[in-house]
């Protein structure tokens, strides 16, 4: 085995990149650390998702340095804590290249290819007029590929909490804003095959979501891990 040099701490192979925002994080948010089952390194960056809406040169700077901090760090792989950030998917992994899943948007190809390229994907986010076009080209979304949008900026607690940042985090009623969200995305299609979870403040309820609809469910949680799986892959002991 061969250890390389240069780095000022070892054993983190995944980095998040976090927004220096306040809202709440809990276990199942990728700003949590408790949601892994391995070590991440984080990288805070200066700006919130309003910065991601359509983009900007500066928050696009910040972002790659922040990445690039990342990997001089040692770092092998990214993971992005909004989804938003998916507008400079392509970017960052080329500026970097590091492997990169700035967004949970990233996994629809590798869903659609999934589910036979057939069905519909309901797409959960925070704010569904946030989401354009635009972040799910970049995500590698394409016309043949049948989403469609739900978002939670008319539920009241994710509102307030998320959105307004004027409460305190109830994981009780957060639970059910995103259950009434998914219903929503329910009664606009009835052929839903699977949900992602587009916002990273919401993965905690994956599994809710996965017993009340019975149908898969992807989060930025699944990810990060298949980050950590391509750049620290299992070891197996052949008997």
């Amino acid at each position: 085995m061969k250890i390389e040099k240069g780095y000022p701490f070892y054993g983190q192979s995944v980095g998040i990149l976090v927004f220096n925002q306040k809202t709440p994080r809990i276990p199942g948010d990728p700003g949590h650390n408790g949601t892994f089952s391995f070590p991440v390194c984080y990288q805070v960056i200066e700006g919130s998702f309003d910065d991601l809406i359509t983009g900007s040169k500066k928050i696009e700077k910040a972002l790659l340095d922040a990445a690039l901090a990342l990997k001089a760090r040692g770092v092998k792989a990214i993971v992005g804590d909004c989804g938003l950030m998916a507008i400079y998917q392509n970017f960052l992994a080329k500026k970097t290249g590091l492997p990169t899943m700035s967004s949970a948007l990233s996994l629809i190809p590798l869903i659609w290819t999934a589910l036979g390229k057939s069905g519909t994907i309901g797409i959960l986010t925070g704010h569904s007029e946030m989401l354009s076009e635009q972040h799910l080209l970049e995500a590698g979304v394409s016309s043949d590929m049948n989403v469609i949008i739900q978002g939670l900026q008319e539920e009241p607690h994710f509102a307030e909490v998320v959105i307004d940042g004027t409460a305190d985090y109830s994981p009780d009623k957060m639970r059910t804003d995103v259950l009434n969200s998914a219903k929503k995305l329910l009664y606009k299609n009835n052929d839903l095959k699977a949900i992602i979870i587009e916002c990273s403040n919401l993965p905690t309820f994956s599994r809710d979501l996965h017993d009340a609809l019975n149908i898969p469910v992807f989060d930025i949680a699944l990810a990060a891990n298949i980050m950590h799986y391509c750049v620290h892959p299992q070891v197996y002991i052949v008997q």
